[in-house]
């Protein structure tokens, strides 16, 4: 809960065993470059990427520089401990395209608002070994307060009719919520290289349906009663998502341009979406991509 005095922007909790954690969503430089490097190191930890791939030990993917992307995060001491990104369909495609393209080309069709959440990560030392697996209730319990934030500016605050997610299909925590399995398990690796094979699979929620019925829980097929108090007994303050962070172009430089090489790689319609939602000139876009202000 969210006492009177405390700043709407955030939510506090604190668990017994890992003192106070403080959820909100990004809104500084600082914290997005914490949630970039935080699933850099548990992805590379697990063999899902390589090195070679990151220039900076960030892991910054053309879906970040997509107008609309949300990344949430859990902060213990200022150190971000936990991140799940949010990011809205566009022109850039999503992550699932790479293996279920044509899964969500149906959501396209039926002209769905969809969104897809990803790269979830978690500090592995934060709970100590006896206590990463998501089968343990603590650890559900931390990372429900962080969905619930995600859930609620996904439903409330941008109004998706579907939320997205490709996951392994033994995670418990996504079998308290009700995604519904589009797809067949599919094993593949990250980023189009092959560096561990993952069981996988694309499910959805149909958000669109759960807002209509929001009065009547018991309407909301396949939410148990006990978790719609979870995810949706309280409501959040829309004003806690209002210090979103934005990119200017000075973070397009810093993040696409020095950190990585997202901005070189945009073509087409691509750089055609990013240079229209930023307001830049080809003069701008090319000031960018040399590594100088937009402006010069």
């Amino acid at each position: 809960m969210t006492p009177q005095n405390m700043p709407i922007c955030f939510i506090k909790k604190t668990f017994p065993e890992i003192g106070e954690i403080e959820y909100k969503i990004v809104s500084s430089r600082d914290e997005l470059e914490q949630s970039m490097a935080l699933v850099y190191r548990e992805y590379l930890m697990r063999g899902f990427i390589l090195p070679k791939y990151y220039k900076s030990g960030l892991r910054i993917t053309t879906h970040h520089i997509t107008p609309g992307t949300a990344a949430f995060i859990a902060l213990k001491d200022k150190k971000v401990v936990a991140t799940i990104i949010l990011m809205p369909d566009s022109p850039l495609g999503l992550p699932l395209d790479m293996g279920y393209k044509n899964e969500a080309d149906k959501l396209r069709k039926d002209r769905r608002k969809i969104c897809e959440v990803g790269y979830l990560s978690i500090d592995s030392g934060l709970f100590g070994r006896g206590l990463f697996s998501m089968f343990n209730f603590k650890k559900l319990d931390f990372m429900f307060t962080l969905f619930k934030m995600v859930f609620q500016y996904a439903i409330f605050h941008e109004k998706f009719d579907n939320m997205c997610i490709v996951t392994n299909p033994k995670y418990m925590i996504f079998k308290f919520l009700p995604f519904k399995a589009i797809s067949d398990v599919k094993y593949y690796g990250y980023d189009r290289i092959v560096v561990k094979k993952k069981a996988a699979v694309f499910k959805s929620m149909d958000l669109d349906h759960m807002r209509k019925n929001l009065e009547d829980p018991h309407k909301i097929a396949g939410l148990r009663l006990s978790v719609y108090k979870i995810f949706l007994g309280s409501r959040i303050p829309q004003d806690a998502f209002k210090e979103k962070y934005l990119f200017s172009p000075e973070d397009l430089r810093y993040f696409f341009v020095e950190k990585s090489d997202i901005l070189k790689g945009l073509k087409g319609v691509e750089k055609e979406h990013i240079m229209a939602h930023y307001k830049l000139t080809e003069e701008a876009f090319k000031n960018i991509l040399k590594g100088r202000s937009a402006n010069e």
